[in-house]
């Protein structure tokens, strides 16, 4: 393969992509070729050291996968994130070893999502419970239960209060642990290509 046929082929793996993320990588390639055609090398030898342009732009697009993931996490990036991991099948890590890794990811996103629907139910039936007893509380104010009446007001105040705060601390604390998962995938990711790579030295 020679320079231009790698550049072409690089930019054609790479579309859809930002222009700017586009210019920023083949910069990079242009430097490469530039400082190995300095010390002599021929551009057919600068292209057999480097990865498959469809390998660059493969990595490049997993890195954005697992960035934005982590800067959004939700649903959508968490499947774009599985996808990039199925890619793992395509490299040569062999099929249990690939089934295994795909196995523990699939099973701390279940545990993570069990849990957020756990505590989820929790938060939502403590602000359930609080605006119902105020409504109650209200209702025997009128009915002439004046201090059953402000002390189940109180009392279901404190527990809605509750639940909002156990609300925001759910939140943050699963955003944390989205993101966590979110890096275990991306390192699951760099074992696959690095793996690869070693093999293709060998």
């Amino acid at each position: 393969m020679m320079r231009n046929e790698f550049f072409q082929q690089l930019c054609e793996a790479l579309q859809g992509l930002p222009q700017s993320e586009i210019n920023r990588i083949t910069e990079y390639y242009e430097e490469i070729f530039n400082e190995a055609i300095d010390e002599g090398k021929s551009e057919e030898e600068v292209c057999e050291s480097l990865d498959t342009p469809q390998d660059i732009a493969g990595r490049v697009r997993a890195e954005i996968a697992f960035v934005r993931a982590e800067q959004e996490p939700s649903a959508k990036s968490m499947s774009t994130v599985l996808v990039v991991l199925l890619g793992i099948f395509a490299l040569p890590v062999g099929l249990p070893i690939a089934i295994a890794v795909l196995a523990i990811v699939f099973s701390l996103i279940v545990t993570v999502l069990s849990l957020a629907v756990a505590f989820g139910a929790t938060v939502i039936g403590l602000g359930a419970g609080g605006i119902v007893g105020i409504a109650y509380g209200i209702a025997l104010l009128f009915s002439g239960s004046v201090v059953f009446g402000l002390g189940l007001i109180g009392a279901s105040f404190v527990i809605l209060a509750l639940g909002v705060l156990g609300g925001l601390a759910t939140y943050y604390a699963f955003r944390a642990l989205f993101r966590l998962v979110i890096k275990c995938c991306r390192s699951i990711y760099n074992w696959g290509v690095n793996r690869k790579t070693r093999r293709k030295t060998q």
